[in-house]
């Protein structure tokens, strides 16, 4: 089985796992861990080692960043490489709900393949709204 970590930067980590448990439901192999304003990265890291640590048995890892190159991305890459565990460990950055509820219906390991489709889903949540027009006001042509 594979365990989901949500790392980021203030609460978005725990807002989406909490939209997350709304829309999936059950979600008890995902974690989050938010860095927020008043905590020191040292904490942090501290806090990420320690729920690393506690989902080190799974099959595959799967951490989800807000940003690439903050500092929760670079501490979840950082801390599972000393822990020798990059090998069976995805990271994705630029998270989203339909990134993780793609990473959630995908029931096997996530290979190469599973992280494109991932990051595609992602990036078609993410849209502009736009008025429909009227077919009867292009009629004026």
């Amino acid at each position: 089985m594979k365990s989901i970590i949500i790392v980021s930067h203030g609460t978005i980590a725990k807002g989406i796992y909490q939209a997350t448990n709304m829309i999936y439901g059950d979600i008890n192999n995902v974690n989050y861990l938010c860095l927020e304003q008043t905590m020191g990265i040292d904490f942090f890291r501290q806090k990420l080692d320690q729920l690393i640590e506690s989902v080190k048995d799974a099959d595959q890892i799967v951490v989800l960043a807000d940003l690439k190159g903050g500092s929760p991305y670079t501490s979840a890459v950082t801390l599972l490489s000393e822990k020798g565990l990059l090998q069976k460990s995805k990271i994705i950055a630029g998270l989203n709900l339909p990134m993780i509820l793609s990473v959630l219906f995908i029931e096997n390991e996530i290979g190469d393949k599973e992280i494109k489709e991932i990051i595609n889903e992602a990036k078609e949540g993410i849209i502009e709204f736009e008025i429909p027009v009227e077919e009867n006001e292009n009629d004026d042509l």
